[in-house]
């Protein structure tokens, strides 16, 4: 486990495609005004910035869902604040008049991982 804070002053490889700009806002705000990073942008997917963190080339935010994934010389670490792990938010939905049969599985599992926090009676998030 590292803070955001430690990630001052590190090149930080982005892509910018999604989720890209999104991890450099939250980069930003985790790390302040204050606070500075090398933020290296590239028109590459996140295989291609993971081989270069592993050949030393700086570090790069993914999701948790992408850390099974073996690349030599790269090591997963959860970024965390005074408050613990960092959480990002999103939101999934699905038009009704598509009928792709993969929705329900997808959706189902949504559902068992990642509870509704706007649905009434929902669990409280903690700010």
């Amino acid at each position: 486990m590292i803070q955001w804070t430690e990630l001052e002053g590190e090149n930080v490889l982005v892509t910018e495609r999604d989720p890209g700009p999104d991890y450099e806002r939250l980069l930003l705000s985790k790390l302040g005004s204050q606070r500075e990073c090398r933020l290296v942008r590239h028109k590459l997917g996140i295989e291609r910035l993971l081989s270069f963190v592993g050949a030393g080339l700086g570090l790069t935010l993914v999701a948790e869902g992408a850390t099974g994934a073996a690349h030599p010389g790269v090591a997963y670490r959860e970024v965390q604040d005074g408050d613990g792990p960092t959480r990002l938010n999103f939101v999934a939905y699905w038009r009704q008049a598509n009928r792709n049969p993969t929705l329900a599985p997808f959706l189902d599992l949504l559902r068992e991982r990642y509870p509704d926090l706007s649905a009434p009676g929902a669990p409280a998030e903690e700010d």
